[in-house]
């Protein structure tokens, strides 16, 4: 379940100079289909993975291109037909079938959850509109399965899902406080298509949008015995080379899609033609979050809106095991581009705003990025310098030597430096495009960092104190014994050991408790960033609060001591 988050990236962060960037300073005279094929010839060669494209200018298909392996065992090529997992472009179509209920006048967005899904009625009141725009508040069950014991061959559904989110009683904050992205809403979003329509989410989208666009290679991909022509492998880049990444679940409405990058372009088609869905619906696709302080959101229903260059862009990307997949639409240019790829290190982001780039950039509306210029002073590493929270429990340490900025990491490692790409960026990974933003006319202490992945994906990773704190002084002894969450369906056994604190489960290896502050540790298992223990009124420890990437304090009551 990990697949579904953005971190696979910080066990290895790997710092050097960018050797390109999103976009190139200026675009070679040659035609943009031809443009588009030498962006694809790294993987135009033998043991590399394989990536499709599919263009749309002006109402109709223009280009489609592929390179690389489908299959690098079989040495079997990609081809137009080639079907891949498109992981959370899935939440578009979601996003589209809601729509569809409501414009049959079985539903409205605004509706409070509990009308269609009963069993919500004690949670923190909240709306449709709210999941669609991921500002719920609801724990991740990306984090919520592995922290109950489920591992990443395991086989999960929809029904597991269900029923492990209804088991929740708390979430991250109150609904309409914040945005969060987040997959639960979308689980919950297409149990909503099955409860009002009376079919599967697979079922209802196949009657009423792949049937009627000839989307003919598209499912929901909700039976694990399924055969699925032309279906790919995925893979993960390896030291060794690609290794093979299966991805063992079925659920749906968050991901789940099973596509070509054609049928995408085919689904974009129709945000012009309105062969399905009015007028009303597609307005109400655009319509964004806003915030309960009146903030508006750059996430709609299904997609997020980019200013870019100059031009309006409308977009969303999925990764999940080996797979990748970015769908960026223009409207204003009647521009599309599907980029689709069967492994881990292809950027389908990047590659789609390239290929956005070679065909539009002579468009009267388009502005030429400026270049990033400057480099941080003294003064302004010294602001940057301190502790910052991306999520509970891993906190990024930023120090400076005058010169340069230097990153810690719970990872552990010697301090490693961050090339300054400009005065307020500087950069994580070249090869994940990944880096650390610091915001605009900052005095003093800057408040907060984001964590950047490509051109729009931002993790806001606010400034935390840090109190001084001496982890020699834990007694491990004073926390082991046996811990019960009824929210997780689970127990925990804490263990001392050698001095240190060890968590087990039965469907994990052991993780060592790191203390960092005074009954708060954080282990080497993602999903287990941080445990805050509690303790009654005669300091006995009475259970703890677990949080891991976006599914915080999930409640743990001690029920023996060791």
């Amino acid at each position: 379940m990990r697949r579904l988050f953005l971190l696979p990236l910080l066990a290895s962060l790997a710092l050097a100079w960018p050797a390109a960037r999103a976009q190139s300073a200026s675009v070679e005279l040659v035609s943009p289909a031809a443009a588009v094929r030498a962006l694809l010839a790294p993987w135009d060669r033998p043991g590399m993975p394989g990536v499709a494209v599919s263009v749309t200018l002006d109402g109709a298909i223009a280009q489609h291109a592929e390179a690389g392996a489908a299959d690098l065992e079989q040495g079997t090529p990609v081809t137009p037909d080639s079907v891949f997992h498109v992981a959370s472009v899935s939440k578009q179509f979601t996003a589209f079938a809601i729509l569809l209920l409501e414009q049959d006048g079985k539903l409205s967005i605004d509706d409070p959850l509990p009308r269609h899904l009963p069993e919500t009625a004690g949670w923190a009141p909240m709306t449709l509109r709210q999941l669609l725009n991921h500002t719920a508040g609801l724990r991740d069950f990306g984090t919520l399965m592995p922290a109950a014991g489920w591992r990443d061959e395991d086989l999960l559904t929809d029904e597991q899902v269900l029923r492990m989110v209804l088991r929740q009683r708390g979430g991250n904050f109150a609904p309409g406080r914040r945005y969060q992205y987040n997959n639960t809403g979308y689980a919950l979003l297409g149990e909503v298509v099955r409860r009002v329509s009376g079919k599967s989410l697979r079922a209802f989208c196949d009657e009423r949008i792949f049937q009627p666009l000839g989307m003919r290679h598209t499912r929901f991909g909700d039976d694990i015995d399924d055969r699925v022509p032309h279906r790919v492998p995925s893979w993960q880049s390896s030291k060794g080379g690609y290794v093979r990444d299966v991805l063992s679940t079925t659920t749906t409405g968050s991901t789940g899609l099973l596509t070509t990058a054609a049928d995408l372009s085919r689904w974009a088609l129709n945000f012009e033609t309105h062969a399905v869905g009015d007028a009303a619906l597609f307005a109400r696709m655009q319509e964004q979050g806003v915030l309960s302080d009146g903030t508006v959101n750059f996430y709609a229903l299904g997609q997020e809106r980019h200013a870019w260059n100059g031009l309006d862009t409308w977009s969303h990307g999925g990764r999940d095991a080996g797979y990748r997949a970015f769908l960026l639409r223009v409207p204003g240019e009647r521009f599309s581009v599907a980029v689709v790829a069967n492994a881990n290190d292809i950027d389908t982001s990047i590659l789609a705003y390239g290929i956005a780039e070679r065909y539009l950039s002579h468009r009267p509306a388009w502005r030429a990025p400026a270049p990033e210029t400057g480099r941080p002073g003294r003064r302004q590493l010294a602001a940057y310098a301190g502790d910052y929270e991306l999520f509970p429990g891993y906190i990024f340490s930023l120090r400076s030597d005058g010169r340069h900025l230097l990153l810690s990491t719970p990872d552990g490692g010697e301090p490693a430096e961050l090339p300054a790409l400009s005065a307020r960026r500087f950069l994580l990974s070249e090869k994940f495009h990944q880096s650390l933003e610091f915001p605009e006319d900052a005095r003093g202490p800057s408040v907060r960092l984001d964590y950047v992945i490509g051109l729009y994906g931002r993790i806001p990773a606010p400034r935390v104190t840090l109190a001084g704190f001496d982890p020699a002084g834990v007694r491990a002894q004073e926390f082991a014994g046996r811990y019960r969450s009824d929210e997780l369906d689970t127990e925990y056994e804490l263990v001392a050991r050698d001095g240190k604190l060890w968590v087990r489960h039965p469907r994990w290896p052991d993780a060592m408790l790191q203390p960092y502050q005074r009954d708060q540790f954080r282990s080497s298992a993602w999903f287990l960033q941080k445990m805050a223990f509690q303790r009654d009124g005669d300091g006995r420890v009475t259970g703890f609060l677990l949080s891991g990437p976006v599914a915080e304090n999930i409640v743990f009551e001690r029920v023996a001591a060791r």
